[in-house]
């Protein structure tokens, strides 16, 4: 079998770890700042924050956590090389790794590249797929290549945005793109009424997605692009799909977005999203809400509160963040600039951790600061020092 090779998604670090994700050690200087600990997830890195009274440490790593009944699993995705001679066929998967057992489990595969891959195969009989050390032809019959990008975690739910390219001899650049859910705990896909937790909330979503969703293509009917020409005509290439859409917050609670999938040229391989649509919480939910900050009405500022003391983000105008930690008299005290946007946090100290996750949070991230920074789209034909044969 050809080696899942891992991508990686890495943003910039906080500046005061020179971009190399090893923990620091900020001075005191007058008054000691609070004893905190915490994981930060912002953009696609996460921070492990900590004082005392030596100080702030902050390591920032390229690291997607996801925490299910107090459990930190790692998400990462591989690329599924299914190339023949002929033809260059590269899918995707998600995988959830336990970080305690360090164990490996797929919970979501993309089926359009492997339908290709069967249907080429079909018309192909004498073609073979390739080997480790081979490549497809200079100029290959077919294209097809996946791009899956992990959204966001909500307690056991993860919502992904899928994005396929497929292009054949004498044929246009043909796309196609979807969202969708994926419930961690048993690696299958989400529907509204496991996210929701009853069949009548389900329903409830369905009729005032289909009101949103008249009310849109009523829009768009009747709008016309750049050129003068009429939108409408966009729409024969967007179809309503049930499991299109992404869990998401909407004024401080959980809401379900809708993204009808686009496929064909141009625009129209985009989505065609409708406004989140809120819901009553579910039991689930009241894990995650300690995990959510509270935003300024501008934008500009998310915080955290937690025990005796708060975490604070700071968004400039040219959209940087930088995150400082403040005690219970109001006091800050700086840490640095990280990605955006900060989502959410993890409290590492209350309860505080048990020796066996520490430690495998400490290896995760000793892991993960070895992580290439130019490895967004890994070549599927070129062995990765991540694959799961490494692990």
């Amino acid at each position: 079998m050809r080696p899942l090779l891992l991508v990686r998604t890495f943003l910039p670090l906080l500046a005061a770890l020179a971009g190399c994700g090893d923990a620091v050690r900020s001075a005191p200087n007058g008054p000691l700042p609070p004893a905190v600990e915490f994981i930060l997830a912002a953009g696609d890195s996460t921070f492990w924050v900590s004082s005392d009274a030596t100080g702030i440490r902050a390591r920032g790593v390229p690291l997607n956590l996801a925490q299910i009944d107090g459990r930190f699993f790692e998400l990462y995705v591989v690329d599924d090389d299914l190339s023949f001679t002929g033809a260059d066929l590269v899918g995707q998967s998600v995988y959830r790794r336990d970080l305690r057992s360090d164990d490996s489990t797929i919970v979501f595969t993309d089926s359009l590249v492997p339908h290709l891959a069967r249907e080429y195969a079909r018309a192909h009989p004498d073609d073979h797929r390739i080997g480790p050390d081979e490549e497809p032809d200079a100029e290959p019959a077919l294209h097809a290549i996946a791009t899956l990008d992990i959204v966001a975690a909500h307690g056991p739910f993860v919502s992904y945005a899928l994005h396929t390219d497929v292009e054949r001899n004498d044929a246009p650049l043909w796309h196609v793109s979807r969202r969708g859910v994926i419930d961690l705990r048993n690696g299958h896909i989400a529907s509204v009424s496991d996210i929701v937790g009853t069949r009548e909330g389900a329903a409830d979503i369905a009729r005032r997605r289909d009101r949103a969703l008249a009310s849109v293509l009523d829009s768009v009917r009747g709008s016309r692009d750049a050129r003068g020409v009429r939108a409408s005509g966009l729409l024969a290439h967007y179809q309503l799909d049930p499991a299109s859409f992404s869990l998401m917050t909407s004024n401080g609670g959980p809401a379900i977005a809708y993204a009808l999938p686009g496929s064909g040229e141009g625009d129209a391989g985009h989505l065609l999203s409708l406004a989140p649509i809120g819901f009553a919480q579910p039991a689930w939910w009241h894990d995650v809400v300690a995990t959510l900050p509270q935003g300024s009405a501008d934008g500009s500022r998310q915080v955290w509160r937690h025990a005796a003391y708060s975490v604070v983000v700071r968004y400039d105008a040219s959209g940087s963040a930088h995150l400082s930690v403040r005690d219970s008299t109001s006091r800050e005290w700086p840490v640095g600039p990280i990605s955006a946007p900060a989502t959410r946090i993890f409290w590492l100290d209350a309860p505080r951790l048990d020796g066996e996750t520490r430690h495998a949070l400490t290896r995760a991230f000793d892991d993960a600061a070895g992580y290439g920074s130019d490895t967004k789209v890994a070549t599927a034909r070129r062995r990765s020092p991540y694959s799961l044969a490494s692990r």
